[in-house]
């Protein structure tokens, strides 16, 4: 699921971003100085998220100002070594064309004053759980939103699959009149009871009850997930896969023109369905 939180101190901040995954992916961006909390921060983040790709960010914040009374300095290394390469031209003329203010230029030359900040470690990984809570609170507003639009892509389907039922009953007979209209077009004489078999035969597997079935236990089932309240996002993205491959069969085997039409309709809406419970943990 996608979120972002971040939590900022004086010193430094905390970071976290989460985007759709398969299944719970971890990766963390600190600095050495803090590096042996890299392991408590993971499990933490285990133990309040089941899926998604995490990104965890440690900033580090400098100060804003140097101290006056701790000016910076030349680099006496770097400085030592122009002086030498002066030496050794020709004139010292050369030098005239390099302006001192230019020179100063150059982040090299200039030996910034270090300051090494001292982390509470503790404090730390206090901070870290609450950005960690922050996201987890966004992402939770995110699921409530997901499984609004979730249900009402089942009551659609729910829907769908009543008409395409009340169409279905229609189908022997649509295939009893084809059948009739080819025979009578061979203009050949066929015996009655065996005309009779075939159309019983073609009906039979026509026939899409059982995958009309299939479909309500399975939409049955995501309404059912709706209401956990642990993570089911891979149940809905198996239920999901499963109803799709059901309204296929149901596309293959419907005939009538007007319930071909509705299968269709099915299939964008549970496609659509399958999209959203990508991101649902």
């Amino acid at each position: 699921m996608t979120a972002f939180a971040r939590i900022q101190e004086s010193s430094y901040a905390w970071e976290i971003r989460s985007v759709n995954h398969r299944s719970l992916e971890i990766r963390t961006k600190i600095p050495e100085a803090i590096r042996e909390l890299e392991a408590s921060i993971k499990e933490h983040a285990r133990q309040s998220l089941k899926r998604g790709y995490v990104e965890i960010f440690f900033h580090e914040i400098p100060p804003e100002h140097v101290s006056p009374t701790e000016p910076q300095r030349l680099d006496p290394e770097l400085l030592q070594a122009i002086q030498e390469v002066s030496k050794t031209l020709p004139t010292k003329k050369v030098l005239s064309v390099v302006d001192v203010t230019r020179l100063l230029q150059n982040p090299n030359l200039l030996r910034a004053r270090t300051t090494k900040t001292e982390y509470d470690l503790n404090e730390l990984v206090v901070r870290f759980k609450s950005c960690l809570k922050q996201l987890v609170e966004t992402r939770q507003r995110e699921g409530h939103a997901l499984r609004t639009i979730v249900q009402a892509s089942v009551e659609t389907s729910r829907n769908l699959l009543t008409r395409i039922e009340t169409l279905g009953k229609e189908q022997p007979k649509l295939i009893q009149e084809r059948l009739t209209e080819r025979l009578r077009a061979l203009d050949r004489h066929v015996d009655p009871n065996r005309v009779a078999q075939e159309i019983a035969l073609l009906a039979q597997k026509s026939d899409f009850k059982e995958e009309q079935d299939r479909l309500t236990i399975h939409l049955q089932d995501v309404e059912q997930c709706l209401t956990e309240t642990v993570p089911v996002g891979r149940r809905l993205n198996f239920l999901a896969q499963e109803i799709l491959r059901e309204a296929n069969t149901l596309a293959v085997k419907a005939q009538l023109p007007a319930c071909a039409s509705l299968v269709i309709d099915l299939k964008v809406c549970v496609d659509q369905m399958r999209e959203q419970v990508q991101n649902i943990e």
